[in-house]
C-alpha cells in the first residue's frame, strides 16, 4: 500500500483496466454486464415441503409450557427431585443418536 502526499492510498484498488483480459489479438474479454444472465434455475420440488414444514413449525411452540410452569413451581416450593440417573440415561441415549447418524 502506498499513500500519496496528501494522505490517500494509491494502488490499492486495482483500476477496470488492470482487470480487463485481453485475447493475444488485443479484444477486451470482459463480460458485458448489460447482457441476460443465460443459466437456468431449477428448484426441487422437495423445497415446498420443507417450506411447509417449517411453517407448521413455526406455530406450534417449541416447549410444553404448563410441564415448564409444574417444574418452576415444584423448585420454587422446594419439592423438585433430581434423579441423576434419568439424566445419566438420557445423556447416554443422545450420545449413541448423535454417534449413529
Amino acid at each position: 500500500m502506498k499513500i500519496d502526499n496528501a494522505g490517500n492510498t494509491v494502488g490499492l484498488y486495482p483500476t477496470p483496466a488492470k482487470l480487463a483480459k485481453r485475447n493475444s489479438d488485443g479484444v477486451n474479454n470482459t463480460p458485458d454486464v448489460n447482457r441476460a444472465p443465460t443459466e437456468n434455475v431449477a428448484i426441487n420440488p422437495l423445497a415446498s415441503q420443507i417450506n411447509a414444514v417449517s411453517q407448521q413449525m413455526g406455530t406450534e411452540p417449541s416447549f410444553d409450557a404448563a410441564k415448564v410452569e409444574s417444574i418452576k413451581s415444584a423448585i420454587a416450593s422446594g419439592s423438585f427431585q433430581i434423579n441423576p440417573d434419568n439424566i445419566a440415561d438420557g445423556l447416554i441415549s443422545s450420545t449413541k443418536e448423535l454417534l449413529a447418524g
